[in-house]
């Protein structure tokens, strides 16, 4: 069972991120789980990010968000680009916003897009 960190709740789970925590992530990572979902991932990938900026190490958090990043177009659906904006959202209000990385990390971010099927009207 993981237990998220919300508002002080689940303090050890947040302190096994913040110390550089993949354990939350590694859960989500186990690709031969039957519950395994690439989208669980990215959005621990994400959560990891914010953890790391909130810690104040952008390259941390660039390397976290770097497997979401690269997804393909394809497996970019809505939640995931959702957890990416967030990070490119923190990203601005970081102490390192004017660093030369956060600025192209957060470009990067706001060109990220899903690959959205559009019907015709």
């Amino acid at each position: 069972m993981l237990e998220v960190a919300v508002g002080g709740v689940g303090a050890a789970a947040e302190g096994d991120v913040r110390a550089g925590g993949p354990a939350g992530v590694d859960t989500f990572s186990d690709t031969e789980s039957p519950d395994w979902a690439f989208g669980d991932q990215a959005g621990a990938q994400c959560n990891l990010a914010l953890s790391r900026l909130h810690s104040g190490e952008l390259e941390g958090a660039a390397e976290a968000v770097r497997p979401v990043l690269d997804l393909p177009p394809t497996r970019r659906n809505r939640g995931i680009v959702l957890s990416a904006t967030r990070v490119g959202a923190a990203l601005m209000k970081s102490t390192a916003q004017d660093a030369t990385a956060a600025r192209d990390l957060r470009g990067e971010i706001e060109a990220y897009e899903s690959n959205r099927l559009v019907l015709p009207r």
